[in-house]
């Protein structure tokens, strides 16, 4: 048994080191072994082009990001499309564990057991690092790279962490409750609506950012005063931000919640 766990091991170690200097090998040579090229095909050339071209507004994002502009404006549907998917998945799953979960047991305990102070500590201190971090990301997303994806996505770490180290009902006492990440989520896809069909109140296109030749909509203002905004961008990305960080969310308590109930569990 010893000797099979000893192959075992020499073997993991040496697909290990093979791994290593193989994605090493790679991230040293450009991605896939050879220098990028320095052409860029037609679709990529009008995006680079285009997407915040201050001289010829014509088909412009407003937006320096050219990965934002391509995800809300050019090819906003896809983003959409793939919004609407998560929402059904968590949907699905809410109803799924929902119906599982045994109310009458989940009592509320007067003191959370969690991990040792030490720990509670370090994880309070890397949440707050983790929400900043997250809402820079959200609302910089049109000037660098982010998005409303990717905050969301990083926010959710935050209560996982506080769950981990404290417990489910430490989270639950700041005011992480089902229902109001329900509502919340509510809110987020409310805006993501409102500012992808308003431009059809002027006849012009769903998800439609800057003004186009064929429509009347004015577009949404790049800049408000001395505040770059990149038109309808940044709205779409603090709506994205509340979906997707809520859906996590709302996932990582129904399966604790869940798990909690079947065992019968009080901490």
């Amino acid at each position: 048994m010893n000797r099979r766990n000893t192959l075992s091991g020499s073997i993991v170690f040496v697909l290990s080191i093979v791994l290593f200097i193989m994605l090493s090998y790679i991230a040293i040579t450009g991605g896939i072994g050879k220098h990028p090229s320095e052409k860029i095909n037609c679709l990529g050339q009008f995006f680079v082009n285009n997407s915040y071209n201050i001289f010829n507004k014509t088909f412009w994002a407003g937006s320096p990001e050219a990965v934002t502009s391509i995800l809300w404006d050019y090819r906003g549907f896809d983003t959409i499309f793939e919004t609407t998917v998560l929402f059904i998945s968590i949907a699905g799953a809410l109803v799924l564990a929902y119906k599982k979960i045994n109310w009458d047991k989940l009592i509320t305990p007067l003191f959370d057991k969690g991990l040792t102070l030490i720990v509670k500590t370090s994880v309070k201190i890397i949440s707050a690092i983790v929400i900043l971090l997250s809402l820079n990301l959200a609302l910089r997303g049109y000037i660098s790279p982010g998005g409303g994806f990717a905050g969301g996505s990083a926010y959710s770490i935050a209560p996982l962490l506080l769950i981990s180290g404290l417990s489910i009902y430490y989270i639950i006492r700041l005011g992480y409750k089902l229902h109001k990440m329900i509502n919340i989520r509510t809110i987020g896809l409310l805006g993501l609506s409102i500012v992808s069909l308003t431009p059809l109140l002027w006849f012009g296109y769903i998800l439609q950012n800057q003004p186009k030749p064929s429509t009347t909509f004015p577009g949404y203002p790049v800049y408000i005063g001395p505040l770059y905004l990149g038109g309808s961008l940044i709205y779409l990305n603090i709506s994205e931000f509340l979906v997707v960080s809520t859906e996590f969310i709302i996932i990582f308590l129904a399966m604790f919640l869940l798990l909690k109930s079947t065992k019968g569990e009080a901490e």
